[in-house]
């Protein structure tokens, strides 16, 4: 019943199921996929009913679109691109709302959690290049939604097409946001390269993707590990290039299936407001200061233009949507299928431990990771000037 191509894992059928007779199974790189109990099910057919697939998906499309920056130095300096989440979640908690969004946890699992207290918002902050469990959080919302308190959803594209079917009507008091997604890792691969890192760095306490204390606005990340000799607590830099994990994701090669053949790759957005790194925006020239930091931002329906009108702390931009469509390519189209390296890399899965992956990561992308090495070297503020010069 589950097309293994297309199926995202949104979680919408797990959720809705009154028997509780779908659970998840895991299939390659561990991506999690449902399976049915048929010797418990009803035959209600909720699970059809929500299931986003192959259904057609929303015909929203862009009514505007925004380069946006965070007026605060110190949130923009803590965020992932401009700082819009931020801006939005705020303004949402600040109305009693709740927010809902992913987080990284004490045990590096990515998983959707509701909070109600903007101490609790720098969990959600940063770029998880991770699938996300939705848990039980669509049930949550709906809960929520009919109590009268408003909500606020991020998610990929995916993930808020499930939550849109899930809940079968339109509320008011629910604002969606889209994120512009090239493709997710899955859980179980990530966790063996969390393993990776504690037997090769030490005991690792905190890991960001993207930091930009370390790299500026770039895909540059950190984090903390606990030396078991010295007793202390220790920073380490997480290059892009350096690790296994954080290259393959990037050049697309360990993504679900789905992902390369998106139907959410594209202006049709999902959420009421989409949200993304604005790459390129130097090229623009806007009469804004984007070295640390840009979002783009699109309203989608009336409901997301009005809420951007009423933030206060934000810089915003307008551009042309072909402007901001053309550095970010997921926004017309889907990664594309790397399909002889992934099956090589879902072969070593299967096989090998964390340490032998990167051993063999090492020894075959040698050029890579000294072209990874040199970039490093340029200071930030010159590679700014490097690529308006080359532009």
């Amino acid at each position: 019943m589950v097309d293994y191509n297309h199926c995202t894992a949104c979680g919408a059928c797990i959720q809705v199921c009154p028997q509780k007779c779908i659970v998840w199974e895991k299939q390659e790189f561990g991506f999690r996929y449902p399976k049915f109990d048929e010797s418990q099910c009803t035959k209600c057919g909720l699970c059809s009913k929500v299931c986003p697939i192959p259904k057609k998906p929303l015909e929203n499309q862009p009514l505007g679109a925004y380069a946006a920056v965070h007026l605060d130095p110190a949130i923009l300096q803590r965020s992932t691109s401009g700082g819009m989440f931020t801006a939005i979640a705020t303004f949402v908690l600040a109305h009693n709302g709740f927010v809902y969004g992913c987080i990284m946890d004490e045990n590096f699992n990515i998983h959707h959690i509701g909070i109600d207290d903007v101490e609790e918002l720098d969990k959600l902050r940063g770029s998880k290049y991770v699938q996300s469990d939705t848990l039980n959080t669509y049930n949550e919302v709906k809960y929520r939604l009919n109590q009268g308190n408003l909500i606020l959803y991020v998610g990929t594209p995916c993930q808020i097409a499930g939550l849109n079917k899930f809940l079968r009507k339109e509320y008011k008091n629910l604002i969606t946001i889209d994120i512009i997604c090239h493709g997710v890792g899955s859980q179980d691969y990530f966790s063996k390269f969390v393993t990776f890192l504690n037997q090769y760095i030490g005991i690792i306490k905190e890991l960001k993707f993207r930091d930009k204390k370390y790299a500026g606005w770039s895909c540059g990340g950190s984090g903390v590990y606990f030396d078991t000799k010295k007793n202390t607590c220790h920073l380490f830099s997480f290059p892009s290039y350096k690790y296994y994990y954080y290259q393959y994701f990037l050049s697309g090669s360990i993504y679900r299936m789905s992902c390369y053949s998106c139907p959410y790759a594209s202006l049709h957005r999902q959420g009421d407001i989409t949200l993304g790194d604005f790459w390129g925006v130097e090229r623009l020239k806007l009469p804004i200061d984007t070295r640390d930091g840009c979002s783009l931002v699109l309203t989608n329906t009336d409901k997301g233009a009005e809420l951007l009108k009423a933030l206060k702390s934000i810089q915003l931009v307008p551009v042309s949507i072909k402007d901001a469509v053309k550095y970010n390519e997921q926004l017309s189209n889907p990664s594309r299928l790397p399909k002889n390296i992934r099956q090589k890399l879902i072969n070593q899965y299967e096989v090998m431990d964390g340490i032998q992956i990167q051993a063999m990561y090492l020894k075959n992308h040698k050029k890579n990771i000294l072209k990874g090495r040199l970039k490093a070297c340029i200071p930030y503020l010159l590679k700014l000037k490097l690529r308006k010069w080359l532009q």
